[in-house]
C-alpha cells in the first residue's frame, strides 16, 4: 500500500539528465552537503530515515541531499560502481561550485556504501570531498549466497561467465535470474559484480565481505585513508542481511584498522548501531542513537 510523503525541498539538476533532492528546513540556509545515495532499489524519499536526518543535521549547517544516479530504483541491473563514482563527481562538481566555502561528505546506505568507498578509493581524478559515512555496509555476495539456493547461485554464476566470454556481458540475464527476487532485471556483468565468485571473489561490488583478506580492505580502506577524507562506519547490529555466522564487530575492526593505519581520521561515532535494522527502520532511542552518531 503506498503512502504520500511531504517533504519540502529544492530539486538540483546536476547534468542535463540527472537530479539531486536537497531537503529543506525552515528559515535555514545551510553551506555544507551531506550526499547520500541508497542501496539497490532505493530512490528520493524511500530511506525510513531521510527526513528525521535532515532534520538533525540543520543545526551543523548541513543539508541532506538525496542524489539519483543512473543506477537508482531499478536501474542497477545494467550499471556499475565504476559509472556510479562517475556520476557521483559530477554531483561534487555542482554542489562545490553552489558553495564553494562549503564542505561536501558522501553517504551510502548498504549498495551506495559500494558508491561512496569507490569514491574515496578507485583510481582516476575526482572532486576531492572532506569525508564518508557508510551507513550498513553489508556484502551483497553473502547477501545472495543466503537468498538463493546454492545449485541456483552456482548456475546462475556459471551462465553470466559464459556469457562475458561470449561477449554478451551487457545482455540482461533471464528474468528468473534477478527480477523476482531482486527487483531488477540485471546483466551479466553487474550480476557478476555483485555476486562475485570464488576462488578470486574479484567482483567490483565486493568490498564488503567477510571473508576477504586484509589485503583487499588495504587496496579499498588502506588507499582510502590516505587521500585525507574522514570515515565512518554504522553497522546495523541486526542487519538481516548479514550471515549469523558473521562476526560484526571483528568485521568492523578490520576495516577501520585498515583505513586507521593508512593515516586515515575515524570519526568518533563508528562502529556497531545497536538494536539496528539495515535501513533504520526502528524509531527512537535506535534512530536517535544512529542520529546523533
Amino acid at each position: 500500500m503506498g503512502t504520500s510523503i511531504k517533504a519540502p525541498g529544492i530539486l538540483h539538476r546536476y547534468t542535463s539528465h540527472l537530479v539531486a533532492f536537497e531537503h529543506s528546513q525552515d528559515g535555514l540556509a545551510p553551506n555544507n552537503s551531506l550526499l547520500f545515495v541508497g542501496g539497490l532499489n532505493e530512490g528520493f524519499l524511500t530511506i525510513p530515515y531521510a527526513q528525521d536526518l535532515a532534520a538533525a543535521l540543520a543545526p551543523y549547517k548541513y543539508s541532506l541531499i538525496e542524489v539519483l544516479l543512473s543506477s537508482a530504483f531499478s536501474g542497477w541491473g545494467h550499471s556499475s560502481i565504476s559509472q556510479d563514482v562517475e556520476e557521483l563527481g559530477k554531483c561534487v562538481e555542482y554542489f562545490q561550485s553552489l558553495r564553494p566555502s562549503g564542505k561536501v561528505v558522501l553517504m551510502g546506505n548498504s549498495t551506495g556504501c559500494q558508491d561512496v568507498l569507490g569514491y574515496l578509493s578507485f583510481e582516476g581524478s575526482r572532486p576531492k570531498v572532506d569525508g564518508g559515512i557508510l551507513q550498513a555496509p553489508v556484502s551483497d555476495r553473502e547477501a545472495i549466497e543466503m537468498i538463493y539456493p546454492a545449485e541456483d547461485y552456482q548456475r546462475y554464476n556459471e551462465m553470466a561467465q559464459q556469457w562475458v566470454k561470449d561477449g554478451k556481458g551487457d545482455h540482461v540475464l533471464p528474468n528468473d535470474v534477478s527480477l523476482s527476487i531482486l527487483g531488477a532485471r540485471v546483466t551479466a556483468n553487474r550480476w557478476l559484480s555483485l555476486a562475485s565468485p570464488g576462488p578470486d571473489h574479484a567482483g567490483e561490488d565486493d568490498l564488503f565481505s567477510s571473508d576477504l583478506g586484509y589485503g583487499r580492505f588495504q587496496s579499498t580502506f588502506g588507499v582510502a585513508g590516505k587521500r585525507g577524507a574522514a570515515l565512518m562506519i554504522l553497522y546495523s547490529a541486526n542487519d538481516s542481511f548479514v550471515p549469523k555466522s558473521v562476526d560484526k564487530h571483528a568485521l568492523v575492526a578490520r576495516m577501520e584498522r585498515a583505513f586507521v593505519d593508512a593515516g586515515g581520521q575515524l570519526g568518533k561515532g563508528s562502529g556497531i548501531l545497536p538494536g539496528a535494522s539495515h535501513t533504520i527502520r526502528e524509531v527512537g532511542e535506535v534512530r536517535d542513537d544512529f542520529l546523533e552518531r
